[in-house]
Formats: C-alpha cells, structure tokens, sequence
C-alpha cells in the first residue's frame, strides 16, 4: 500500500528550459514523428481520460510507453512547435497523461477487469492481457522496468499536469516492481545468451521505482541493491581478482563475486553470437540511469559506469563511418539499427572524443532517412509489408523513437560538458589496423576501404565490409563460407585447428572443422590485404561415404535498399556486372512469395557488385542472385538480396576422401566494375596439406600440417612473374615457389618484384633484402626485373649468379 507522502515531492524534471544545437537536431526529428505517433493513438473506453498507442498490445506496454514518454519530453522544450506536430501543447499534455493512465489501469496492479484490447498490431499472446508479466519469470517481468522507467519520468515532466489518482496508480506499480526485484541478486550469463541487457533495464526499472517513491523508508535499501545490479551490467571474469575500491567503499571483486556478463574482451554474446547491439545495451546503461537520476537533481552512482568506456573501447574498434559497429558473428536483428544513441551515451557521460563523431555520422544519417520518409523512422512500404523476427515492422515506430528522445534530453541536460570530439581523419588514424578478439573468437581489419572479419567461434564466417558497412552488405550468419547440408547427419561444427597471423595492416588465418557430425571436414585459408581486398580459399572434403543434399559457398547478403536522400550505395537498385553485360535489380519489399527475381550463371569467373564490391573467383558449382522482394514473417533484417558464388543443389554421393566442393575468391572494395576483369587470382597446384592463392600483389599459402616445412606451389604464370621473399623458379610457363611455413600456419607475402625471362632460373629472394638470381637454362638467357618503378636488364651467362 503506498501513500501520497512516498512519492518524490519534485515539482518537475530537472531539465534546462534550454536547447542547443544538438538538441534541436533531436527536437525537430521527434516533432516531424509525432503526427505518425498520433495516427496510432486512440482512446480507450474502459476507464476514464485513457489511450493507448500502436494497438496497446505489445510486449511489456511498450508501444504505448516509449511513444508517451517521447512526447512529454518534447512537452518541456521552450521551442515547441505545435505547426510541426499537428497538437497544441495542452492537447499534447492530456494525451500523454491518458496514455500513463491507460498502462496503470491495463498492469498487474490494476483492476482485474482491465484487460488490453482483445487484438492488435503486437503478438497474440499479449491480446486480452494485463502487462508486468506476473508469474512469467525473471526475464519478462524484468523487461518491464523500461515500461516503468518511461512513465514515472513523463509524469515527472509533466508533473503540475497529473492527477493524483494516477500519480498513486504509478506508486502502487513502481513498488509492486520493487517488491520482485528490490532484494534480489543480478544474474551472471557470459555464454550463448549474456546477462548485461536483463542487469541493466532491471537497474534503470530499480532506479526509476525507488527514485518516484523517495519518500519510501525502504528507498535507501532499494537503492543499494540496484547499485549491484548497475555494476554487474558489465562485469568481466578478471573482476573477480580486482581489489581495488569503488568510491563507494566495495571493491571490485566483491561486488563482482562470481556474476559475469561480458566476455574477458569485453565483448558480449546474446542469440548465440558475439552481439554488438547487445553489447551497447552495457553502455547505454549509464546513459539512461544518468537521465534518471539528472531528472531528479541528483548525479549517478560510480557502479553505473563500471567498465562502460572498456565496452565501448571493444565496441568502437568495430565501428565504420556510419557510425555501425560490424556484427563478426552475424545478425539476427535489423541490419540498420540506431545507433546514435549508443555514441550520445559514450559522448556525454564517459566524455569519449571518439564517440562525438560517431554519434554525428549515425544522427545525419538518421535525419536524412527520415526525411526521406516523410516524418516516419521506417519506410511506410516496409512498415505496411515487412515482419521482423518478433513483430511487424509497423510497430517498431513506437520502439525507434526513443533512440531520438534519450539523446535529446540529455544534450538539454548535459550541454557543454562533452569534449570536441575527433574529426574523420583522426579517427582513421587511430582505429585502421588489426585487432584480434581471442575470447569472442574472430579478428578484425579496418581499412582504408572497409572492414574484414573472420569468425572461427558461434557462427564460423567471414565479412567483407565496405565503408558504406551494412547500407552495402548484409551480415548474414552464413557469409562467405560453407553452408554444407548432409543426409542424415545434423549440423554441427567442431574447430580442430585455426592459426591467426595478425599483421599491423592485414592478417592470414587457417582453420580447419569438422562438420555435419564428423563427416565433412572443412579447410580455410582467409587473407585480409593491407589494401582491404581479401583472398579466400575453402575445401570440403568427406571423411566418410555420405550423401550431400545442398552446399553452398561464397554467400554475401546484397542490402538493396532506397534512401533518397542518403545517397551512395542506398538508391534502390543493384546492378550486377558480368562478364555478359550487367543486370539491373531493384529493391523493394512485395506480399507475392512467388515475386522473388532468380539469376543463374554458370562459372563466369567474375563479378561486381554495383562498383561496390569486385569479386573474382572459382568454384565447383553455379553461380545465384536472387533478387528478394518476399520476406517471410518473423525473417525481415533489411531490403536485401543474395549472392551466391557457388551453389550445389543436386543430392550427390561421395566416398571416403572425396572433394565434395571447393572456391578460391577474391573480393575487391570499393573496385569500379570496368577493373575486375583485369584483376588476377590463381590458386597453386600444392599438397593436400597445403594451399597457395596468388593476386595482384601478393602471395598467401598456408600450411594445415602438423610440422614446419617447405610448402611447393606451382602454377602457369605468364612473364613477367612475380617474386616474393621465397625461392622461385622459373621454366617456360610455369613457376614454382618453395615456402618455409610452420604447422598450421598462414602467410601472406607482398611482391618483392617481377622477372621475365626467356630461359629457366632459380631466383632466392629474402624478405626485405637482397635477391639472388641462377640461370639453370644451361645457355644464355635474358632476364629483365622490374623493381620500385625501375626495369633494369640483365644477360646471364650459363650457371651464372647475379646479385640484385
């Protein structure tokens, strides 16, 4: 039972009657918003002055609870602009109080009676239900904190404004949370599926609760118990040996205990792969309990920001120009999510200079999608045809604003206590390079082009990013390597061996993995070029007779999507580019299952993507673009397209020992299609135990055995050759070069030079010195090198050794 006194005596949110110019960004986004929030409003006749938005049905009463809490936000701007938002600011105001009053009456705390509609935009199981998910379990009905959070603070927003029946109507809710979750331990999860998001919306639920009922005797307790769960959001396995004191008092360790939510590289995994959206729900966490507590005059506890800047320090070395962090391991969410609310958070509360740009390039481009959306966050043919995963995408409107309202407040809030932040060039200067995730299980090179991913842990893949990031390629779980389906044998994937060779400017990597339960073993060498392109090379091999119903290899998910003010890569068609001419396919989302557009071609040997990606390749089947317009319900990520390099459908046997497929690629960023037929990929004749690709360049080999030796590749090579830092010799047409590699190594080497000869030689090159050349013809040859821009000739006699 609570009573008037224990609810906060504020007479109002603690926000500055100000804007600035980054929240007038904000502001005005949310305005244009606000006529498409008001066309899903309604009243609700079941009890008085009551409304819902999107239907009132969906999970956790979110759909009316984020729109609400949006709108009394706005409420509080001295610059709002009722022209914009189609409602003048007291209509604004009842609105938003009947939509409070809607969610107290509907909870578990409410009249039994009061149930939600019996049908609706969200899922039917929450239809002709109360939300707060009592007797459901911690997971839902922790979940219900945002919802919480979202009406305690509108109503402290608008507080002059609300009644006092609802007013103890969110008391009575705030404690029925607090008396849940109010004594009870965070949960650790690092595995599979992490406990960072479920630690940190039942703090900010927490806070939000016992901040409203401050009047509470037990406030205090309450308040102690949320700053475990703060802190156990982004507890890492090494806190466990800190001893180091928080300013609280508590040290690390203690308050760590055997609760763990982050990776040792403070990565996080959820749906069973390396997430970056769920690993910034560990940041964001700062942020939204830093709104909370500004909002009632008082500063954040030190537990809220423990280890957020080494998160965001993992999660920023993944994050391109569009300010998306690249998911390594795949994405089973939308592509193109928000994230301008992760670098507000990093940018204000950690100060992070890195995180003021990225939140600049995720707001303009958010601010032009909108635009060219007539005021909404989704394109209205993709709301009216799409389903995510979970829901409709109609209904994402209503989750979506909040990634513009939260930035908005607190730059109100927090104006001029964020540093300059780092300027492009700077933040190519400082994050291009490689860098390895042991414990996440992939590796990852930022380049001047793009990015490069191999993944050899969750969801065994490869990514090949542009700088345009997710607006050109979908990270699909299945990228790039085998997807291999084999009779009577479930899937499953065991990492027998895998070698990272990290560079400065690139890495070479090996791996090999059994399959399908022991029967394919699968072998890869995967190269990422100091100029971004990267070379691949995948073998399947049967371990024992089995029949395989369907592989498929070299898989890249196109995004085709239409952002007319965007630009670039986002103007709603792909043009594919082959050695026959170019098709042309747009993008769009349809409701015929049939309307998808299917493309065959049959060993073209290369490929272009729209001037986005230049690929070249050789595989052992047929080559697919599907041009999708029918997405599945419960299966939308983004308009998108796939690509398949080599594809085998046909059911085949094959015996012990037996090739079942191979691809060698070579896939070029950024490359203007009138260059991929020029460019140059050979894969070397070697060893079962060894593999060689040769490019424009460069040489990569690796070594699958189990012991250092001299790797032989060799291959037809017309003159000039290249020379690496090895042994090459060179008779007629064909060239072969011996290689030192340890077991179960990777190599990539640069090209030393090129030789053209008329005659055989043996050339001895060492990395980075001098070169050797033999002449083994047995008369005189001519040799011509070329060399750092020179070409210098030489006439060698029979057995004679030049130095060069």
């Amino acid at each position: 039972m609570v009573t008037a006194d224990m609810i906060t005596g504020l007479d109002g949110a603690c926000i500055p009657a100000v804007e600035t110019p980054m929240s007038r960004r904000y502001l005005w986004m949310a305005q244009k918003w606000f006529p498409t929030a008001l066309s899903y409003f309604e009243d609700w006749g079941e009890r008085p002055r009551c409304g819902h938005f999107f239907g009132g049905v969906h999970w956790y009463g979110i759909e009316t609870a984020v729109p609400l809490h949006a709108l009394a936000a706005v409420s509080t701007s001295p610059e709002y602009d009722e022209n914009t938002t189609g409602l003048s600011i007291d209509s604004l105001r009842e609105v938003v109080i009947k939509a409070i009053r809607y969610l107290c009456f509907t909870h578990d705390t409410g009249p039994e009676e009061c149930l939600r509609p019996d049908t609706g935009l969200g899922m039917p199981r929450s239809w002709g239900t109360k939300w707060g998910e009592r007797g459901r379990g911690f997971f839902p009905e922790s979940q219900c904190g945002g919802t919480v959070a979202n009406m305690t603070s509108a109503a402290l927003m608008l507080q002059p404004y609300v009644d006092d029946e609802t007013r103890l109507m969110l008391a009575e809710i705030c404690l029925d949370y607090l008396e849940r979750f109010g004594d009870m331990a965070p949960k650790s999860g690092v595995y599979a599926d992490t406990q960072m998001e479920e630690n940190a919306w039942t703090a900010h639920g927490l806070a939000a609760c016992y901040l409203f009922l401050s009047g509470h005797e037990r406030a205090e307790a309450w308040e102690a118990c949320a700053r475990r769960w703060m802190f156990s959001a982004c507890s890492a396995p090494q806190d466990r040996f800190n001893e180091g004191a928080l300013e609280s008092g508590s040290t690390a360790a203690a308050l760590t205990g055997k609760t763990f939510t982050t990776l040792p590289d403070y990565m996080a995994e959820n749906h069973g792969m390396v997430h970056p959206g769920y690993t910034a729900s560990g940041v964001q966490s700062v942020a939204s309990l830093g709104l909370l507590y500004r909002m009632y005059g008082r500063i954040e506890p030190p537990e809220a920001y423990w280890n957020r800047q080494r998160v965001y320090d993992a999660i920023k070395l993944l994050t391109d120009s569009t300010g998306s962090a690249m998911p390594t391991q795949g994405m089973d969410r939308l592509y193109l999510g928000e994230q301008h609310v992760l670098h507000a958070s990093a940018y204000l509360f950690l100060k992070d200079p890195d995180a003021g740009y990225f939140e600049e390039v995720s707001l303009a481009l958010r601010e032009k999608k909108q635009e060219g959306s007539g005021g909404r966050l989704i394109d209205p043919e993709i709301a009216a045809t799409c389903h995510e995963v979970e829901d409709p995408m109609e209904i994402k409107e209503s989750e979506m604003i909040e990634g513009i309202v939260k930035p908005y407040l607190l730059h109100r809030i927090m104006d001029g206590e964020a540093p300059a932040h780092t300027s492009d060039a700077e933040i190519s200067a400082k994050f291009n390079g490689v860098r390895l995730f042991p414990h996440s299980g992939f590796v990852h090179h930022r380049h001047a082009k793009g990015q490069n991913s191999l993944s050899w842990r969750n969801y065994v893949m490869a990514l090949p990013f542009t700088r345009d990031g997710v607006h050109t390629v979908g990270p699909s779980r299945w990228s790039l390597l085998a997807n291999v389906t084999v009779k009577d044998r479930p899937k499953s994937h065991d990492l027998r061996a895998h070698w990272i060779n990290r560079r400065d400017d690139g890495f070479a990597a090996l791996m090999e993995i059994n399959r399908a339960q022991y029967t394919i073993r699968q072998r890869v060498l995967c190269c990422s070029l100091p100029d971004g392109r990267m070379v691949c090379n995948e073998r399947l091999h049967a371990l024992r007779d089995c029949t395989v119903e369907r592989l498929d290899q070299g898989f890249i998910r196109v995004v085709n999507e239409n952002f007319p003010l965007v630009g670039g890569a986002c103007d709603g068609k792909r043009v594919l580019y082959h050695p026959n001419g170019a098709e042309t396919f747009p993008g769009f989302p349809g409701s015929d299952p049939a309307g998808d557009v299917v493309f065959n071609l049959r060993d073209p040997g290369w490929l272009n993507v729209d001037d986005q990606l230049g690929i070249v390749y050789k595989g052992t089947g047929g080559t697919r673009y599907l041009n999708r317009h029918y997405f599945p319900p419960f299966s939308f990520r983004a308009v998108a397209d796939d690509l398949f390099l080599s594809l085998e459908e046909t059911e085949k046997e094959y015996g012990a020992g037996e090739q079942v497929g191979a691809l060698a690629m070579l896939i070029c960023p950024e490359q203007p299609h009138e260059e991929t037929p020029a460019q140059f990929l050979t894969a070397a004749d070697s060893s079962d135990d060894t593999v060689c690709l040769l490019v424009d360049g460069y040489i990569c080999a690796g070594n699958f055995g189990s012991h250092r030796k001299v790797c032989a590749f060799e291959t037809e090579i017309d003159n000039p050759v290249p020379v690496f830092g090895s042994t090459t010799r060179v008779s007629a047409k064909r060239v072969e070069y011996a290689m030192p590699i340890e077991g179960g190594e990777a190599v990539y080497a640069k090209e030393a030079m090129r030789v053209r000869s008329d005659g055989d030689i043996l050339i001895e090159a060492v990395p980075g010195g001098d070169a050797y050349i033999n002449n083994e013809a047995g008369r005189r040859v001519e040799v011509t090198i070329l060399k750092d821009g020179k070409v210098r000739d030489l006439r060698m006699e029979a057995a004679q050794v030049a130095r060069i």
